[in-house]
């Protein structure tokens, strides 16, 4: 059988239950990171491993040299224990950078790299070699700061997850039974549990695109083990940057092939997701292999009808009823949810290609899956 080895964007973490859904159809998930974690990192512990072991889940890291790893990681520790002018400017100074264009003389990157580096780069003296090296700091600056935002929600979500609707219908009766209709809904902590609940995922405004642009710079810093061509986002605001960026390259619109399902949620701890990951699909072995086998082979082929849904993959709708059906059985949406994984296909051009800026000879074909509602 065939495997299907994705890259996941924009994002350098990936929370638990995100990861055990989207895990469902791929073989193996990648990421890009912006630092290698040292034993000191205070998010990684052992049980985060189990996933890396297996090769089900791998990190990608722009080398860097000892000294600089050193005082990046003292740079992001700094960040996340103090709360003084330091760190708010700092952060501010590397998000607002990549929300712009800027210059060669832009004063935020100055700022960072004397920051980072421990010393002045005079603006008008520096080399191209050192605007790229600023360029990929403040890249890694702006991934990891985002991490740090994606961990404390991710950790929220968790916890709220144990919260489930039977609990706070029942809430809602006791609050209304002791507040005896006094307390306004909007004012109570059920109706601000709920809009936390709601927006917990939500991306902050033009944060995906910045974060995009600070990918877009690791991912050229890379050197990854192949070149995917299947690619899973959970943004949408990242998946219709980086087609838009297709559709004006080439002229041309991405292609629908599947829309399956998948569930929204698998708050499971690793070793029990990783089971129920390995369950699933080897309920779905025929199903998943058909899938992933007709992927590959449109990725591979030459002459393709790029306009005609139904000529790239004509058993489109028994691929997903099957795929949907096993899907329901094994994670029923009453209690897992349930949302989409929306599979686009772009002809003529690899997605290291638009994001990359570099142009090949060899004719190279694509897919991005998003998971949406």
């Amino acid at each position: 059988m065939q495997s299907l080895n994705s890259l996941y964007f924009p994002e350098t973490i990936l929370p638990r239950h995100l990861r055990n859904c989207l895990l469902l159809l791929p073989d193996s998930l990648h990421l890009l990171q912006p630092v290698e974690p040292t034993k000191d990192t205070p998010e990684v512990t052992p049980a985060d491993d189990i996933f890396m072991k297996q090769g089900i889940c791998q990190v990608h890291t722009p080398s860097l040299p000892g000294k600089d790893q050193e005082r990046f990681m003292r740079l992001l520790n700094e960040i996340r224990t103090r709360k003084d002018s330091f760190a708010e400017q700092l952060s501010s100074l590397t998000l607002a950078h990549l929300s712009q264009e800027t210059n060669r003389g832009d004063h935020s990157r100055q700022a960072i790299m004397s920051s980072l580096l421990d010393r002045q780069v005079p603006a008008d003296t520096e080399s191209e070699e050192e605007s790229k090296k600023a360029e990929l700091w403040q890249a890694r600056l702006v991934l990891a700061l985002a991490e740090i935002l994606d961990r404390e929600e991710a950790e929220l979500a968790s916890s709220l997850a144990d919260i489930d609707d039977s609990e706070l219908a029942l809430f809602q009766d006791l609050k209304g039974e002791e507040a005896g209709g006094e307390e306004g809904e909007d004012d109570s902590p059920l109706a601000e549990l709920m809009r936390i609940k709601a927006k917990i995922n939500q991306p902050r405004p033009g944060t995906v695109k910045r974060r995009l642009q600070a990918w877009k710079t690791l991912y050229s810093a890379t050197t990854l083990p192949e070149n995917f061509w299947f690619w899973m986002t959970s943004q949408e605001e990242a998946a219709e940057l980086l087609i838009n960026n297709y559709e004006t390259q080439s002229g041309r619109n991405g292609v629908p092939l599947l829309l399956l399902d998948l569930p929204e949620q698998i708050y499971m701890r690793d070793t029990d997701g990783l089971e129920n990951i390995k369950n699933f699909q080897e309920k779905a072995a025929t199903v998943r292999r058909d899938i992933i086998e007709k992927l590959s082979s449109i990725v591979s082929k030459e002459h393709l009808n790029v306009v005609d849904p139904v000529a790239l993959l004509p058993d489109a709708g028994i691929l997903t009823r099957d795929w949907n059906d096993l899907i329901e059985y094994c994670f029923p949406e009453e209690r897992f949810g349930r949302k989409k994984l929306d599979l686009q296909f772009l002809a003529n051009i690899s997605l290291g290609q638009l994001v990359s800026g570099k142009t090949t000879n060899k004719l190279c074909h694509s897919i991005v899956a998003l998971y949406r509602d």
